[in-house]
């Protein structure tokens, strides 16, 4: 019997770029631990949210695990899973650190300011105290200071 459920992907355990298997581990709202879910997923990243269809089966070796027959990606809605989700690697050149100055400064709006204004996005640069932002496209001056 099919069971749906949605949950963040905490980590991936094992992705096959070829084909897509991917073994991964999911924090599913309703569970204390995180669970292992495996099936074929493109592109897979820590912080992207899933909802997924599938049965639970019980790998000899590996144990419990949720058998995804279908998913959907959904975008992260909390500060936290924006965060993972940005500094998973998925965008080159942000990893942990500056994603979270990003999170900082746009907080849940992160998502829609990359999307609406990715222009903005185009060249960041940071230090300690300073996260600026500047436009790529001559002619947009704004400029976005955060200390």
């Amino acid at each position: 019997m099919l069971e749906e459920l949605q949950g963040q992907i905490e980590r991936i355990t094992f992705h096959n770029d070829e084909t897509g298997f991917t073994i991964g581990r999911l924090k599913v709202k309703g569970f204390r631990e995180l669970i292992t879910a495996v099936g074929n997923l493109m592109a897979p990243v820590p912080g992207q949210v899933l909802h997924i269809t599938g049965e639970w089966a019980t790998h000899p070796h590996f144990g419990e695990q949720f058998k995804i027959v279908r998913y959907q990606t959904l975008v992260p809605a909390t500060v936290a899973g924006i965060e993972k989700y940005l500094g998973s690697g998925l965008v080159k050149g942000i990893g942990p650190v500056m994603a979270k100055r990003i999170v900082k400064s746009f907080g849940k709006e992160t998502l829609d300011v990359s999307k609406s204004r990715s222009s903005v996005f185009v060249r960041l640069t940071a230090s300690a105290r300073n996260v600026s932002l500047w436009s790529a496209k001559p002619g947009l001056t704004r400029k976005r200071s955060v200390r």
